[in-house]
């Protein structure tokens, strides 16, 4: 008898085990207002978290951006849906925090979180799909070229939702843009290259 209720002692702590170490599953989606911008433009991003297994009390999340690029960009504003307390504030939030460890490490967090908490922590939000901000970006100088946003996952900037004591890590996630020249860049580099067409073309008659 002993034996047998052992044996159903460790399968129930077994079972509770991996029962425990599948509980929540949580993930952000980016969406960004366009993917291709000029290189001193402003675009938009919005952010929607889906989270399952757990009812949230707020989230934390840094973008960072890769080395050499971060004075490119700036936020200027941001608007917070869901989670409506904003975790901190201040603009305009520059990506000027140097990441140290794992998969970050090189890359330049923004200075400010984006997240923010519920009003009342007496009525959290059951599992869903939220919209949780809308963010606002600017663009500076830009270099021409292909632009990827991260979420951060490591310390001391881990992404992560809040449930009552636990914390529940959100995977990497990104989003991508693409600078391209001015119009008016375009505009002179169409002159140019019709002039030295209309020239190449004038010694091409007069050699004939």
């Amino acid at each position: 008898m002993k034996k047998t209720l052992l044996i159903t002692v460790i399968c129930g702590m077994m079972a509770a085990g991996t029962a425990f170490s599948g509980y929540g599953t949580q993930s952000l989606l980016f969406t960004p207002s366009g993917t291709i911008f000029n290189q001193n433009d402003t675009f938009t991003v919005d952010a929607a978290l889906t989270f399952a297994g757990y009812q949230a009390l707020g989230l934390s999340y840094w973008l960072e951006t890769a080395p050499g690029t971060q004075s490119f960009f700036s936020i200027t504003a941001e608007t917070y849906s869901t989670f409506t307390v904003p975790n901190q504030l201040g603009w305009p939030n520059n990506f000027d925090f140097p990441m140290m460890n794992g998969v970050d490490t090189g890359y330049f967090a923004t200075h400010n979180d984006l997240g923010g908490t519920v009003v009342d922590i007496n009525m959290p939000v059951p599992p869903g799909t939220y919209q949780v901000s809308h963010i606002s970006f600017s663009i500076t100088g830009a270099a021409l070229g292909v632009y990827t946003f991260f979420t951060t996952t490591t310390t001391p900037r881990p992404s992560n939702v809040a449930s009552g004591l636990d914390e529940f890590n959100i995977p990497r996630a990104s989003f991508t843009i693409t600078v391209v020249p001015e119009p008016s860049t375009f505009a002179l580099l169409a002159l140019a290259g019709a002039g030295l067409g209309m020239i190449a073309y004038r010694r091409w008659c007069a050699t004939r």
